[in-house]
């Protein structure tokens, strides 16, 4: 892959956008989610990187990155788990604390099926182990809920992405809707519905029982999506999981309540890192 500071060019030749700031401490690498980039993650890179190596990227699709439409048709979460290993290996990333937002945590739970040597241990911020539910598993959308949001958004897009994301966040964070919109427009919609097709064939229930690393699973309690209780249940599935409740923030929790994100990351960074236990 050619060298650049901005950019990851993969050996497919798609250029991933880039931002590798911060000095000389452990590796945080963050992901971000569905029609998002890692502008998400403004705050958490600018409170972090005095003492953190951060990094963050936008996934193939979205925001600065390529998205050829010809890309499309060989789309998978196991082609974006190839991104970001490639990422790792790019940048050199080592004994690296995985911050996964949203969809960004399917990605980063489909890089981990293969026991990737460069992750040390994972955070899991507000997703759904699988999209839609089963009986022996109520915390996602009924299948044929999900189909008419797919097709519904073929056809109301644009005009629906603004109540989209400003359900996204709580009444008192409105304000940060139009730059949730802003990175938004920069997924084309032909990339947005392949992308959340691909994610309704993923279930990533068996992984979180199979996981070698610490994992924390970050949940926002006010989340209009998904519940506080699929943070519990991969507390408990994860052979070394823990918990963490955001109280002030609906799906947005790096934006709407970036000090407290910052502190649960970074403790959690440093007490697996220096042995601590996991669950709890």
């Amino acid at each position: 892959m050619a060298p650049d500071r901005d950019y990851c060019v993969l050996p497919d030749g798609v250029r991933l956008r880039v931002a590798d700031t911060g000095g000389d401490g452990p590796t945080v690498v963050l992901v971000h989610g569905w029609k998002q980039s890692h502008r998400l993650f403004d705050q958490v890179i600018q409170r972090m990187r005095s003492q953190f190596r951060v990094i963050a990227y936008d996934q193939r699709g979205m925001g600065e990155s390529d998205k050829a439409l010809t890309e499309l048709p060989r789309l998978t979460f196991d082609l974006l788990a190839d991104d970001l290993a490639n990422l790792l290996e790019h940048l050199d990333a080592s004994n690296v604390t995985l911050v996964g937002w949203s969809m960004g945590c399917t990605t980063s739970l489909s890089l981990l099926q293969r026991q990737n040597p460069r992750v040390a241990r994972v955070v899991l911020v507000n997703v759904p182990m699988r999209l839609t539910k089963t009986e022996d598993f109520p915390w996602a959308l009924a299948e044929q809920d999900l189909a008419q949001y797919v097709e519904g958004m073929e056809d109301s897009w644009p005009a629906d992405q603004h109540d989209f994301l400003a359900a996204s966040l709580l009444p008192e964070h409105q304000a940060i809707t139009p730059l949730l919109e802003q990175v938004a427009w920069q997924t084309p919609l032909p990339w947005a519905l392949a992308l959340v097709r691909a994610q309704a064939r993923v279930d990533h229930r068996a992984t979180i029982r199979s996981l070698s690393v610490p994992v924390l699973a970050a949940y926002s309690r006010r989340d209009p999506y998904w519940p506080w209780e699929l943070a519990e249940w991969i507390a408990a599935t994860a052979p070394q999981g823990r918990c963490h409740a955001f109280e002030q923030s609906a799906h947005c929790a790096p934006l709407e309540e970036p000090a407290a994100f910052c502190e649960v990351v970074a403790a959690f960074a440093r007490q697996t890192q220096e042995g601590a236990p996991a669950r709890g």
